[in-house]
């Protein structure tokens, strides 16, 4: 064999090699999916917001804004308020999904309306059909005309470490009926196998401020991946009790509250499957 044989042959087997190690790291995945202690099986979440099947695009922040802002809604809940999220619409009656804890400022009085998107205040009632045991979740509803967009939510996104996500909402203010939408960034840094304090077990670096409990975490897709509801540095008690009776220890309690946390939408799903995508 000639020598410039053998160094076509050495060439072609290198990019024989290369191109296979290429699509085994394809096939295998990049992104870096979290696994436990604080990361969860590689599961699939969310919904599509249009139709773009199971590989819709990236988005940019403005577009991301646009879609979170016109399914994200106010929460006036008696006195005080919180966010809240569109998931469906019959006819005229719309559902909201919200975090239990925004509720039980209302129930005094029953006091509870919805602020759309378009500055309409609406009535609203507790729904009660759907028992979500001690995850951190509540269900509104209210009437009206208007047409406004409802999130699509299903099971089919990924959970994964390092990857952006956006928490929307509305933080609080002295004026309550205020309409200051915000939409912060960040990333995912842990996910925990057992859930703590009403379902939490997504952990990121956005500022989720108080008021914007309630709210979506979306991914880059515009997929709902979460509900917010645990700020950052919480100002008392140790909210991080697991649902095996555990109690995080001070240096994982300090760790944790580093991070935002919000409830995996598939908690959700798994409780009332009727409101997933069709």
């Amino acid at each position: 064999m000639t020598k410039n044989l053998q160094i076509f042959f050495v060439g072609l087997a290198s990019l024989i090699i290369g191109l296979s190690t290429g699509l085994f790291l394809q096939g295998k995945g990049t992104d870096k999916v979290v696994q436990s202690p604080y990361t969860p099986r590689q599961q699939q979440t969310p919904n599509s917001p249009s139709s773009f099947g199971l590989n819709p695009p990236n988005f940019s922040y403005d577009q991301l804004y646009q879609i979170a802002q016109s399914i994200t809604v106010k929460v006036l809940s008696g006195q005080t308020s919180g966010s809240g999220i569109l998931i469906q619409k019959q006819g005229e009656i719309y559902t909201v999904v919200t975090n239990n804890h925004v509720l039980v400022f209302g129930l005094t009085n029953q006091s509870y309306r919805i602020k759309t998107e378009d500055n309409q205040i609406h009535n609203a009632q507790v729904i009660k059909s759907v028992d979500f045991k001690k995850n951190d979740l509540g269900l509104l509803q209210f009437r009206s005309q208007n047409n406004y967009k409802v999130a699509t939510i299903s099971s089919l996104a990924k959970i994964n470490y390092e990857a952006e996500v956006y928490a929307a909402g509305f933080p609080a203010e002295i004026d309550s009926s205020s309409s200051e939408f915000v939409l912060s960034t960040g990333k995912i840094k842990m996910f925990s196998d057992l859930a703590f304090g009403g379902g939490y077990q997504i952990g990121s670096t956005n500022k989720v401020q108080k008021g914007m409990s309630g709210g979506p975490l979306l991914n880059r897709q515009g997929e709902i991946i979460g509900i917010n509801g645990v700020h950052r540095y919480p100002l008392w008690g140790n909210p991080y009790v697991f649902e095996d009776g555990s109690v995080a220890s001070p240096e994982k309690k300090q760790l944790m509250s580093q991070y935002s946390w919000a409830i995996p939408i598939q908690t959700f799903l798994n409780i009332a499957p009727e409101f997933a995508r069709k």
